[in-house]
């Protein structure tokens, strides 16, 4: 049995390592949780110069996604737009097949056409797919090289396929970036003698980034 005394300083030196521990463990984890804050360089300058100075680095970064937009006609900057235009040529009825071009006249949307074409990331190829047969009513029919297209801007109007995709255009990207824009018109060759009708097709233009 231990006297009183004797027991008193045990306990003592008991509780003494018991808190040495404590503090040594609340010291451990206040200087772990310290070190997970640090996100960022740093530096500490310690000394008794007449000017210290410190300095520490941020990165950044500025991610820009692959991009392209292609707008023929009424369109929304950047944006998607279902609208679909359309360009109509009235043939004077003493001048069919007499080789004199006719005029865009009337149509839907604004005319001249506005096009553009923007890609980020390479150049760009830009198609024409002419519907198969060209501009056709019932079984009569006018072929896409009656349509002809001149452009006034950076972007030129692809060559008109029947049923598949014409000659590509490539449009050629600068640092990266194209942006091409234009206006194109139209005119109707009128060098065939054809029957009286109504003639309708679509093109479909495709840009493409490789």
């Amino acid at each position: 049995m231990f006297s009183s005394e004797k027991s008193a300083r045990i306990r003592a030196r008991v509780v003494a390592r018991a808190e040495g521990v404590l503090v040594l463990g609340i010291l451990g984890l206040s200087f772990l949780g310290f070190m997970g804050t640090v996100q960022a360089e740093s530096t500490l300058n310690l000394g008794n110069a007449a000017n210290l100075s410190a300095s520490a680095r941020l990165e950044f970064r500025v991610v820009v996604p692959r991009l392209l937009f292609l707008s023929v006609g009424t369109a929304t900057a950047m944006a998607d737009n279902t609208t679909v235009d359309q360009i109509a040529f009235n043939v004077p009825q003493n001048a069919v097949g007499n080789a004199v071009p006719v005029a865009a006249s009337s149509g839907t949307g604004a005319y001249p056409v506005t096009a553009r074409v923007v890609g980020l990331g390479s150049s760009v190829s830009l198609t024409a797919t002419g519907s198969a047969g060209g501009l056709t009513d019932g079984t009569k029919s006018i072929p896409w090289s009656q349509i002809a297209a001149s452009s006034s801007g950076t972007l030129p109007h692809p060559a008109i396929g029947d049923g598949g995709a014409g000659v590509a255009t490539n449009l050629a990207a600068i640092a990266g970036v194209v942006d091409k824009t234009a206006t194109w018109t139209f005119n109707y060759a009128n060098t065939l003698p054809l029957a009286s009708g109504s003639y309708a097709g679509q093109v479909i233009y495709t840009a493409a980034l490789p």
